[in-house]
């Protein structure tokens, strides 16, 4: 968690903002509560939001069993996880590859399923279609510091990502994606759908399918026509 704050405090510096950085929980736990918890616990207090729940969902599941009364004005929760029924995910010939932030707290996110909040998912499924290269990123190293700042720490994980997947030809924006369904919902098609959690061995899977009863869930399945092209200049060009 001190990388991951340490790096969102260097990029409001850059930007010259102040916005509040409320640590979450580093691992997952049952109990308790943290400055994420509490920060969010207090927005809802007062107001309507969406959360982007980019990582695994320790947080979330902590606010929801923490503070009950305030699951009525969470007006939806997207997460970056889920998987078609029977689906596995490979990069390449390289895989099965994990579901990372379902699979690291499982039960976090059952939490979240199981309490009627409106959840949406989008996952691997839906931005492995799309990649950002390098020279899609360019244009950052002349939008100003914060663009200037985006660009140089983009390439290391360009970097690494082509060396470790050399059939891709740039990096898959998992968290974008996400982000980006909040503000440019028509941007992606999607199915409304069952859950469930299956155990493949010793990992627990997040399956959907429309078949399944129970509890739905919005199921981001792709993009719409020409929009993956709009998704991807969108996170270049609203940089600054």
């Amino acid at each position: 968690m001190d990388q991951v704050n340490r790096a969102a405090q260097e990029l409001l510096t850059v930007k010259d903002v102040s916005i509040p950085i409320a640590s979450g929980a580093a691992a997952p736990t049952r109990s308790g509560s943290n400055d994420a918890v509490e920060f969010m616990a207090d927005q809802l207090a007062t107001q309507h939001l969406h959360i982007a729940a980019i990582g695994p969902l320790t947080n979330v599941g902590l606010l929801i069993k923490r503070y009950p009364e305030r699951i009525a004005n969470i007006e939806s929760v997207v997460i970056v996880a889920g998987r078609s029924q029977g689906r596995s995910f490979f990069i390449g010939d390289q895989g099965p590859v994990n579901d990372f932030n379902f699979e690291n707290d499982a039960i976090a996110a059952g939490d979240l399923l199981e309490s009627g909040v409106s959840a949406v998912l989008a996952g691997f499924e839906l931005t492995s279609q799309v990649t950002v290269t390098a020279q899609d990123l360019s244009p950052l190293a002349h939008q100003g510091a914060v663009g200037k700042h985006c660009y140089q720490r983009s390439q290391d994980w360009i970097n690494f990502w082509l060396e470790r997947f050399p059939e891709d030809d740039g990096i898959h924006p998992w968290d974008s994606a996400a982000i980006a369904w909040l503000s440019h919902p028509e941007w992606f098609t999607q199915e409304r759908r069952g859950w469930r959690v299956r155990q493949e061995g010793e990992v627990p899977q997040l399956e959907t399918d429309q078949h399944f009863d129970g509890e739905q869930v919005t199921f981001l399945t792709g993009f719409a026509s020409d929009c993956a092209d709009d998704f991807v200049q969108n996170i270049v060009f609203n940089i600054r």
